[in-house]
């Protein structure tokens, strides 16, 4: 990126990265275009915001055609989600099946996988959506871009591959997509370890209790490290966090049931006990 592009364009990037549908995407390219200054050292910049900006434009169009005919790969999002991805026969489908209780099905010919299939992983009652997205070929983006649409709503990646410029070529497709996210490279599932998916990508199981009564110690909420109260709270509900007027913790707290403000930073296992306005 150019050093002269000015704040404007940095906040517009920042929106963009985070975007999670292709119509805010869009938004935030636009965005991004208005604050490149016009001469030549931002051409180059200039003529990629405008190829990408085309590709989305192109997405938009087919996801509202694909809207009207009722005919759409979308996946419905449970809490915190994982796509698997890679080239054709690297192993997507023994993978699913090996972390959920999905059974899709499973050959040594490519494109077995013709739709998304979806499993949910458990991780001692923690809930873990994991999407299979059928093999991405070179431009994707520009051939494949409902599946790359998929790949853009979830919040973390497994990209499995067999040889090196398979990885490099999808690794190409997600970044001109657009697409930033906490991704796993291997070409060797047996490294994909249950255990080892929140470590890897930076989650937190965080249980919640009712004033009074015992913890739901069974399906605890999934947030980022770093997550905060007010973080649990709008996890809960879109609304919930707005009467939020303070929380008791057990756990990482420093006594059990202490009193905490909606600023406080959660740890792995802590147990969560709202108290509204």
């Amino acid at each position: 990126m150019p050093t002269n592009v000015g704040y404007e364009y940095v906040i517009a990037e920042k929106k963009y990265l985070e975007a999670k549908n292709v119509e805010d995407k869009l938004k935030a390219l636009d965005e991004m275009l208005s604050a490149v200054p016009k001469h030549k050292g931002t051409e180059v910049l200039r003529m990629q915001l405008l190829q990408r900006r085309t590709k989305l434009k192109k997405e938009l169009e087919r996801q509202k055609k694909a809207k009207k005919s009722g005919r759409s790969l979308g996946i419905k999002k449970q809490g915190f989600q994982i796509v698997i991805i890679g080239p054709p026969n690297s192993g997507k489908s023994s993978l699913l099946a090996k972390l959920t209780n999905a059974k899709p099905k499973i050959a040594e010919y490519p494109f077995t996988t013709t739709k998304p299939e979806v499993g949910m992983m458990d991780l001692e009652g923690a809930k873990i959506q994991v999407v299979e997205v059928p093999a991405l070929l070179p431009n994707a983006g520009e051939n494949q871009a409902e599946l790359m649409s998929i790949i853009l709503n979830a919040d973390a990646i497994i990209l499995l591959f067999n040889k090196e410029d398979e990885r490099e070529y999808i690794k190409k497709e997600l970044d001109e997509f657009g697409i930033k996210k906490p991704i796993i490279e291997t070409n060797q599932i047996d490294q994909i370890k249950k255990e080892h998916i929140l470590k890897r990508f930076n989650l937190i199981r965080v249980y919640t209790k009712e004033p009074g009564e015992e913890a739901n110690l069974k399906e605890p909420l999934i947030l980022k490290k770093g997550a905060t109260v007010l973080d649990a709270a709008k996890k809960i509900h879109k609304d919930f966090y707005k009467n939020l007027a303070y929380a008791r913790i057990w756990g990482s707290s420093k006594f059990p049931g202490q009193r905490v403000e909606k600023e406080y930073v959660l740890s792995d296992r802590d147990t969560i006990e709202f108290h509204t306005k």
